[in-house]
């Protein structure tokens, strides 16, 4: 039975379950009465100038429109004419293809990067006969988004091209002023438009008001297509979005009860075993394990819960779940759990190493062809990334004979591994050198995974068979090389966490820091280099604590940063006070394998270091096999099986957060962490 519509819950439209800042609403009604029954002013003089003060433009460089979506029309009838190409990405607001084929556009699609828009895709089809580029960020409906590197990648192309490029941000508030490169890319007068809407964070929905920011002549001709309709924006809407910009903190408040509400989506759907994509916006891409028309068409006939069912926008077994209240986040996820099919248990999050006999399921089979020359190809990526060729190779082409010298490899030798580099796709012949593909550069980017298995468990996969034998014992007969485990660790994070690492970083306030597993120093060395702020690293594996304790030396940090061998497993009456922040990155999981209860660990953490008040933990979770469907992901079938022979049982994503709160500690923020079901967690004492 359908719900009354009173008691509809709204998930499928990303409005603002708050509504407009004090004094819109007010403002509107003041206009209504006094001026209904005259036309409003047609060039928003008003509105204009209080949006470039808030933006920090001229006027000149703003135009008004009847919500984004009329500025998306607009934009489309003034720059494009028919025959005209004009580039989209798939996976993203289907609104850009339609706007342009009204205006009798050719539309170029490029294919997404997993859920994220690929700006390596889009700038390789940028030529000089498109016209106009629409680009989604944070992406409508999966809520990835672009970082300042993708951005100025995009405008530099688009440039270089004579190509426009439109960021449609209606979402941008949601994200945060660091993502908003593209408005200081207007500010400095370079050649793009960015739409803005009030529908989103702003709670005036109702009325329809948007604004485009660009340089003036492009404004211009935007303004005299609208000169057809001079009376889009109603007087009403242009005066509640003037009083809306003059209350003060309005976005950040918002921004701060989306982000709290967010994360508490997010983890009630880990505690479903729900797949998602981490979100900067006020809603949440979730993955169904069924049929998403019927699921979404069940959460509405039976619970009164409506979300954005994407099959139609060519997402099947996919929803769009706006961010509501915390009150309306716990009746989405109850809804949820009541209409799901296959409910998650323990047994489906417990990893590779469950012993409760749960099975997996069977997924599309790797040939053994694929399956022998991976095992090649990964053996060939880590030697070439211990001879340096990856990192000089990124730096730009190479003839072989100069990677040699480089290198101090034998050319001869050197020459068979490049070869093979070239047969899996990372590298290709130009006019004799060898240069880097799209792949290659993917590749170099995720290399620290193969220095970690392959050279620092190579030991431990070779005698996986002795381990299950009996024949041998991890730790006693056969260990891991803890200098290589380091430097994997330390390569992923270079080249895929650290920008979200700092990130996270940036918005806390320390003075002292305590690393436990530090590996070889280099986040240690990062946090402490600027400032004088004062590090402890505490290591257990000698190898790694020599080269972290080398690293700081050679860094100049010797004065401030000390690095401890010490097990933190074993610790016993151990205190370290007067550290601020404590950061644990890929280890709690060691910790929870040596308490009865994973609570104890944190409990213990919190112990030790008495003073602390934020902990920044990052850790790899067990991903429910059970319900998962499609391609392996990476790196965690490795990380579950190798733990699983050496006893460390990986937990699921909800014995996380079920551990943080049982020790007191408030999930203040979270972020996927650079491979999947690896989470980094910003936590505050109660």
């Amino acid at each position: 039975m359908s719900a009354p519509a009173a008691d509809l819950l709204r998930l499928h439209c990303n409005e603002n379950p708050y509504g407009p800042p004090p004094g819109a609403v007010l403002a509107a009604g003041a206009e209504l009465e006094d001026w209904c029954a005259a036309y409003p002013d047609s060039g928003c003089t008003a509105l204009r100038a209080r949006v470039a003060r808030h933006v920090g433009v001229d006027p000149e460089s703003v135009a008004i429109g009847n919500g984004s979506e009329d500025l998306i029309m607009l934009t489309a009838l003034t720059f494009l004419r028919p025959g005209d190409p004009v580039l989209v990405s798939e996976m993203s607001f289907p609104g850009y293809a339609m706007a342009a084929t009204m205006a009798g556009a050719e539309v170029r699609t490029v294919p997404p990067d997993g859920y994220r828009i690929s700006a390596p895709a889009i700038c390789a089809a940028l030529t000089e006969e498109l016209k106009l580029v629409f680009i989604c960020n944070p992406n409508n409906p999966t809520g990835t988004v672009l970082d300042r590197a993708e951005v100025e990648r995009i405008l530099t192309s688009a440039e270089a091209a004579g190509v426009i490029p439109v960021f449609d941000e209606a979402y941008m508030e949601f994200a945060g002023p660091e993502y908003e490169y593209a408005v200081d890319a207007v500010r400095a007068g370079r050649r793009l438009l960015v739409l803005r809407t009030f529908s989103k964070l702003w709670g005036l929905a109702s009325l329809r008001v948007g604004y485009a920011l660009g340089p003036p002549d492009l404004i211009g001709r935007i303004g005299r297509s609208r000169q057809t309709l001079p009376f889009g924006v109603n007087r009403v809407a242009q005066r509640a979005a003037i009083a809306a910009l003059d209350h003060d903190g309005f976005v950040e408040e918002m921004r701060k009860r989306t982000v709290a509400a967010r994360e508490r989506l997010c983890a009630g759907l880990e505690l479903l075993g729900a797949e998602f994509v981490p979100s900067a916006a006020n809603f949440v891409l979730v993955r169904t394990s069924s049929d998403s028309t019927a699921l979404a068409a069940r959460l509405a006939d039976e619970h009164g819960v409506l979300v954005r069912d994407l099959a139609a926008f060519g997402l099947p077994g996919h929803l769009r779940v706006t961010v509501g209240t915390p009150e309306q986040v716990d009746r989405f996820c109850a809804a949820l759990a009541a209409t799901t099919s296959k409910p998650s248990s323990p047994a489906a999050s417990a990893g590779l190493g469950d012993r409760s006999g749960a099975p997996v399921p069977t997924l599309a089979p790797v040939g053994p062809t694929e399956l022998f020359n991976s095992y090649v190809g990964a053996n060939a990526v880590f030697a070439l990334n211990e001879l340096g060729v990856w990192e000089h190779l990124l730096d730009g082409a190479r003839t072989v004979a100069s990677l040699a010298a480089e290198t101090w490899a034998d050319p001869a030798k050197l020459l068979p591994l490049v070869r093979v580099a070239a047969l899996l796709g990372y590298v290709e012949w130009r006019s004799g050198s060898v240069a880097l593909t799209a792949a290659g550069r993917d590749l170099a980017a995720q290399r620290g995974f193969f220095t970690w298995a392959v050279g620092g468990h190579g030991e431990l996969l070779r005698r996986l068979a002795d381990v299950a034998l009996g024949a041998a014992t991890f730790g006693r007969d056969l260990g891991r090389d803890g200098e290589k485990v380091a430097e994997g660790s330390g390569l992923v994070g270079r080249m895929l966490t650290r920008p979200i690492e700092q990130k996270v970083l940036d918005g806390i306030a320390f003075e002292s820091v305590a690393d436990l597993g530090c590996g070889d120093g280099s986040r240690l060395i990062r946090m402490c280099r600027d400032g004088s702020r004062r590090g402890l690293g505490v290591e257990a594996d000698e190898r790694a604590c020599e080269a972290a304790t080398k690293s700081v030396a050679e860094a100049g940090l010797s004065d401030r940063v000390t690095i401890v061998r010490d097990d933190a497993r074993r610790w016993d009456g151990r205190r370290f006070p007067g550290v601020d922040l404590v950061t644990c990155f890929l280890m709690l999981h060691d910790l929870f394998a040596a308490v009865e209860e994973p609570a104890d660990a944190v409990r213990k953490l919190i112990e030790v270091f008495p003073d602390a008040r934020r902990f920044l933990i990052a850790d790899t979770a067990a991903v429910n096999w059970a319900g998962h469907e499609g391609p392996l992901p990476a790196f965690s079938l490795g990380f579950e099986l190798l733990h699983a022979y050496m006893e460390t049982p990986i937990v699921g994503a909800d014995t996380y957060l079920n551990a943080f709160a049982g020790a007191g500690l408030r999930v203040e923020r979270r972020e996927q962490f650079g491979s999947p079901s690896t989470w980094l967690y910003l936590l505050v004492r109660e």
